[in-house]
């Protein structure tokens, strides 16, 4: 009978023992999925700012190129009024021709190229962790 206490009392002591394990492995996973967050974060963010300002200077530049491309036209017509007419006109022709084919011209590409990057650093992740297996 005293065999039977002290195999019991192991069971018991390796059970608790495996919990305790089982609670520091969702631990270290929780912080694993944490800081996992916060890089694919930091990476979306670094990007954001980086396309916005440089979509911020193309604009600008744009928006100076399509003033003198305005001066200029209104120069060689003698009229700057439609100088800048041409101009608008060809900038609602773009937007036109932007709304019919948004979907070719920006929504796929973009999504594709997001859906790329995303699936891009996991296939990594998980190349790297089958080259480096964690024992």
């Amino acid at each position: 009978m005293a065999k039977t206490t002290r195999d019991t009392e192991e069971v018991l002591q390796s059970a608790g023992e495996t919990i305790t394990y089982l609670r520091e492995y969702l631990r270290l996973q929780l912080d694993y999925l944490r800081l996992d967050l916060a890089e694919r974060t930091a990476k979306v963010a670094s990007a954001l700012v980086a396309v916005l300002a440089v979509g911020a200077l193309l604009s600008f530049s744009l928006f100076m190129a399509t003033v003198a491309l305005a001066l200029f036209l209104g120069q060689l017509w003698g009229s700057y009024a439609l100088g800048f007419l041409a101009v608008a006109g060809l900038y609602a022709s773009l937007a036109v021709l932007l709304s019919i084919f948004k979907e070719q011209w920006l929504t796929n590409p973009l999504l594709g190229r997001l859906l790329r990057a995303f699936f891009n650093d996991i296939t990594e992740a998980d190349n790297h962790e089958t080259q480096y297996p964690q024992s």
